[in-house]
């Protein structure tokens, strides 16, 4: 077994020794060490010390290098690879890691360092991929309220520790909320026009539940998507297909995994957090470095999209409607949601006779990897 297996820094990553039992020693090692790092870098400058590239903006990098890659790890487990032990590791460290990363940018010392090295001619000197690292330092710790005054830097930490406190809760019901839903079909009439592949997985999910057997077999719906996506798109069966769309728009709605009241906490909180860095919305705080710069910019994009592209969307539903009317003897109608993909393939079957199952063969895993 090995020691310390979020920290090593091996080129193969030991996916098998990042165990749930590790999360805590290694992350709180990685901590400490980080900790300690960031301390000698925020000390007070000494009378004479030449602040470089290295000592500073490098140093800066290497301090947290190792908790990066450990809690990198931790996330993407969390993300793939979901368990009641992991989980409950991932939050106990979670608002330890959080407040270390929240508090980089309102540690004066560190800020006064790094203010302090930008002034220097070594700084004006930089060229190419270190001139951008100490502008992107300068903008990420200004973003993340290194200029505040010290009552509303403490009020930023304890909005971000939440707000981060909130979204892993808001992951987990999404999460939970998926893996709940099951639809289990007895009658494999009601499979009719699921191809052989999506049958398979939907056999296959009921196998790995336990459910039926050889001689009496079950088919099982999931909210994954190679589950639930070919029914959909599929399935013969409206109500079937019916079914399974509303299972598919119950994520983190109503029940025991209710996302609502948490929705409402995280918008507050980002507007609180957007109002405390001087901004007027959350979109203006987040798009700041990016290219629409503003909220306002990014929603007059996606109306402009909307405009431009509505008449075709419009075009291309009434030819969809006339599809269908045509093939059904029926007079031509709005669709209902858990309609539309499955008449969307017939329709493309129909114009263009392709079948996204032509393709299966060519992607077998051996291929894609070769």
């Amino acid at each position: 077994i090995m020691a310390n297996p979020f920290l090593d820094d091996s080129y193969h990553i030991r996916w098998s020794q990042l165990t749930a039992d590790a999360i805590e020693p290694d992350i709180t090692r990685a901590l400490e060490q980080a900790q300690a790092a960031i301390d000698t870098l925020s000390a007070p400058i000494l009378d004479g010390e030449c602040l470089s590239f290295d000592n500073t903006l490098l140093a800066l990098e290497q301090a947290t290098e190792d908790l990066d890659l450990a809690w990198r790890r931790v996330g993407h487990l969390d993300a793939v690879r979901n368990s009641a032990a992991q989980r409950e590791a991932y939050n106990r460290m979670l608002p330890r890691v959080s407040e270390f990363y929240a508090s980089l940018p309102l540690n004066q010392g560190l800020w006064q360092r790094i203010e302090a090295y930008a002034r220097t001619d070594d700084a004006t000197k930089l060229s190419g991929a270190e001139k951008r690292l100490l502008d992107e330092t300068l903008a990420d710790f200004r973003q993340n309220g290194a200029d505040l005054p010290a009552e509303k830097q403490q009020r930023l930490e304890v909005v971000q520790a939440e707000l981060a406190r909130l979204t892993q809760k808001y992951a987990e019901n999404v999460l939970d909320s998926t893996n709940a839903w099951e639809l289990i079909i007895t009658d494999e009439n009601r499979l009719a026009g699921l191809p052989p592949t999506a049958r398979a997985i939907l056999r296959g999910e009921a196998v790995a539940a336990r459910l039926g057997s050889d001689e009496k077999p079950v088919w099982r719906v999931t909210l994954k998507a190679p589950s639930f996506i070919p029914v959909l798109e599929h399935a013969d069966d409206a109500s079937l297909r019916q079914d399974v769309w509303r299972g598919s728009v119950s994520i983190g709605r109503g029940g025991a995994y209710d996302n609502t009241a948490l929705i409402w906490q995280i918008l507050e909180l980002r507007h609180e957090k957007a109002a405390l860095l001087g901004k007027e919305h959350f979109a203006d705080h987040v798009l700041e470095r990016r290219m629409a710069k503003l909220g306002t910019q990014a929603m007059q994009f996606v109306e402009d999209l909307h405009d431009r592209t509505k008449q075709a969307f419009e075009r291309e539903c009434a030819e969809l409607e006339q599809f269908r009317a045509q093939q059904t003897g029926q007079p031509a109608e709005a669709f209902e949601p858990w309609e539309l993909a499955y008449w969307a393939e017939k329709q493309r079957k129909a114009k263009y006779d392709f079948d996204d199952e032509d393709l299966r063969p060519y992607f077998s895993i051996d291929g894609v990897l070769d």
